[in-house]
């Protein structure tokens, strides 16, 4: 598994741009990350927006086990330990399971940008990466996020039109 500069080219804000590489920096030879290997304060100025998903022992559920303080003002509460379906975000479900699903699949990153479809999230774009993390260098059994909100009277607006994803 190696993973190049394609996807980075695709990446369009320098915080994806700099989150991505942080965690290509912890592939070695040609493995998969673990959670182990990516260190807070190596993201201390990312934390806030930083998520750990996993699925849950029947495969059908994904649940947020790391969820950073920014994810509060985007939800109105606390989202780590929830489900994904249980969040407040509606249609957006279906879109976040999609990109979990391959992201788990095809043990590789993706990234995107969306509308958040938050309580509070309405008139922001949420621009995101979402990497694979493995414990044995392989399967993927967590997903290592990183999102950055940007009001949507600051982005252009081609690029939060449709849901993009990108691997």
């Amino acid at each position: 598994m190696l993973f190049g500069n394609a996807l980075r080219h695709q990446i369009i804000l320098p915080q994806q741009q700099s989150f991505y590489d942080y965690w290509r920096s912890k592939c070695k030879a040609g493995r998969l990350p673990s959670r182990h290997d990516i260190l807070p304060e190596d993201i201390a100025e990312k934390l806030p927006m930083v998520s750990l998903v996993e699925r849950d022992d029947t495969d059908t559920r994904y649940r947020f086990r790391l969820a950073g303080t920014g994810f509060w003002n985007l939800y109105n509460s606390e989202i780590q330990g929830c489900y994904l379906d249980d969040l407040p975000i509606g249609c957006r479900a279906d879109y976040w399971e999609k990109v979990f699903d391959q992201v788990m699949q095809n043990a590789k990153p993706y990234v995107g940008v969306t509308r958040p479809n938050t309580p509070n999230g309405t008139h922001l774009a949420q621009f995101w990466v979402r990497l694979p993390l493995s414990d044995n260098g392989v399967d993927v059994n967590m997903i290592l996020g990183f999102d950055h909100l940007v009001k949507l009277s600051a982005v252009p607006e081609m690029q939060v039109t449709e849901e993009k994803i990108y691997a």
